[in-house]
């Protein structure tokens, strides 16, 4: 397994399109904003743990991988078609954003943790973007193909496969855990699952709104808002484990619901 905390998180107008897509045309509230970007760099601490298995068989919807471990089941195995290996992925922005967000919800802050939260939300999925190309580019040095990401979660790939994610790698190493309900701690944390081979793959370059349960009805993919490299960095409809967000930590009945499809988004308060 392979750990790594090489990740830059540069918070541009496409973040900012992505945390409020409605604009910062007032003053008070791009302060706020630029506030809430230095306090997400100076907290965030991006790192992600990873590792690739050879896969032995397709047997029905689930990947057979050395050693007998089966996984997967709704779209991971038409997605990895043709694959040699499976890529199985865990990123996060550690626990300390995590705490700021819960702080700022607890002191009634809500625009702070509102706007943090959001931001924290767009730079995980930074990480999971960069971590993707980085591979990528060292698979295409060995004339190796990748398919397209995917998250349990996402689809019809249902959440519970967390459990088999977190089997394989050990994720003690980035300090992330898999809680009551196949969420993670940290909250600002994402897994995903794809494929390398040398041939082409079931599915490749697709969008990651092209996996979403929702996407026909969503209306940050029908603005146009989410990127076609895989990545939120124009705007987030609802995701698995994986996609969906968007309730803070510290809210019960929407905890971590970055990490299951379809959760309702937050509207941020006013000013």
């Amino acid at each position: 397994m392979i750990v790594t905390t090489e990740f830059c998180l540069q918070v541009d107008e496409e973040a900012v399109a992505a945390v409020l897509p409605g604009g910062v045309d007032r003053p008070g509230l791009r302060r706020r904003l630029a506030a809430a970007v230095d306090e997400l760099l100076a907290t965030a601490k991006p790192a992600a743990c990873y590792s690739s298995f050879p896969i032995e068989a397709i047997l029905h919807e689930r990947l057979q991988l050395a050693g007998g471990r089966r996984i997967g089941c709704g779209r991971l195995a038409s997605v990895v078609a043709g694959a040699e290996e499976l890529y199985l992925a865990v990123c996060t922005l550690g626990a300390a954003l995590d705490e700021r967000i819960r702080a700022y919800r607890s002191r009634g802050r809500y625009l702070e943790m509102f706007l943090l939260d959001e931001l924290g939300t767009w730079a995980v999925d930074q990480v999971r973007t960069q971590l993707y190309a980085r591979i990528q580019t060292e698979a295409a040095e060995r004339n190796r193909r990748l398919s397209s990401p995917i998250s349990p979660g996402e689809s019809e790939w249902p959440l519970r496969e967390q459990r088999i994610v977190f089997q394989l790698l050990d994720t003690r190493a980035i300090g992330v855990t898999l809680e009551t309900g196949d969420l993670m701690r940290p909250f600002k944390s994402l897994s995903l699952a794809f494929g390398s081979g040398s041939g082409r793959l079931g599915a490749e370059g697709l969008r990651r709104c092209q996996f979403c349960s929702i996407r026909d009805r969503c209306r940050y993919a029908a603005s146009g808002r989410v990127s076609s490299g895989g990545s939120r960095g124009r705007g987030r409809r609802g995701r698995g484990q994986g996609r969906g967000h968007r309730a803070p930590p510290g809210v019960p009945d929407r905890e971590g619901s970055h990490q299951k499809a379809g959760a309702a988004r937050l509207r941020p308060p006013q000013t």
